[in-house]
């Protein structure tokens, strides 16, 4: 399994407009955070999970050519404002392209994006897709399994995702303010996990640093990373304070197991 962190930042990007801090202004190219978002491959399956308005630059400057299957985790604006890109990839791939969400997310993006179809349309250049509804259940993507968990954040319902390929594992939880004791079983001693991380001062729909590695520490996975980082967090010295084992993922960062 391979893993490429397209984004890292909260729904601001940082740097964030209009913004002079430390962290904003920094030379460390760790502190450059587009929208959340990965692209994960298992053999010959490459999968997207989450379409952030970043997203065309992201496959741009890590050479994303082919997608099989799109997961959504959420309807928020930071990663679902993307997803007309996709229509690039339906003309590299002369093929329509299975997105995977939620029954409430499947609505919004209808609504928001009323145009997507999966027949071609004379002179009309859109994305074309089709619409897989998951409640829970677990999905085959290919030679990835994947098994949708739900998460408290805010009022959008909100997925992350455990995913299995030849015994490997993986659990992707970007946006997270609280996590069920039912789903930290499932998740425990994942090979990778990746968890919502914000800042340290509380938000109403996010973890902090402290709160992530809390729970990261019972989930006991080989490798944790922290993601949809703020401007309140300076990489370097972030990642120093955190726990062996714990990380601070960065835009373009490799993981491959």
């Amino acid at each position: 399994m391979k893993l490429t962190f397209l984004g890292t930042g909260t729904s601001t990007g940082i740097p964030a407009i209009g913004c002079d801090c430390e962290v904003c202004l920094s030379s460390d190219a760790r502190n450059q955070r587009r929208r959340a978002s990965v692209y994960v491959e298992a053999g010959d399956t490459q999968v997207l999970i989450d379409t952030p308005p970043d997203f065309r630059e992201q496959a741009l400057i890590y050479k994303v050519r082919h997608i099989d299957a799109v997961l959504f985790t959420h309807s928020h604006a930071d990663h679902i404002f993307g997803f007309d890109d996709i229509r690039r990839f339906n003309s590299i791939q002369d093929a329509v392209i299975p997105a995977y969400a939620s029954t409430s997310v499947v609505a919004d993006l209808r609504r928001v994006f009323d145009y997507i179809g999966v027949d071609p349309v004379p002179g009309v250049y859109r994305p074309r897709i089709e619409y897989r509804e998951f409640n829970g259940t677990p999905l085959a993507v290919g030679q990835l399994d994947v098994q949708p968990l739900l998460v408290e954040h805010g009022q959008k319902e909100t997925h992350g995702f455990l995913l299995h390929s030849d015994g490997r594992t993986l659990g992707y939880f970007p946006d997270c303010h609280r996590m069920s004791d039912a789903v930290v079983d499932a998740l425990r001693g994942v090979d990778v996990m990746i968890l919502d991380g914000l800042r340290h001062r509380p938000h109403a729909t996010h973890m902090t640093v402290a709160e992530s590695v809390a729970l990261l520490k019972r989930i006991q996975a080989k490798r944790s990373y922290i993601t949809h980082v703020g401007h309140d967090l300076d990489h370097g010295p972030t990642e120093a304070d955190l726990p062996d084992g714990v990380f601070l993922a960065y835009d373009g960062l490799i993981l491959d197991w």
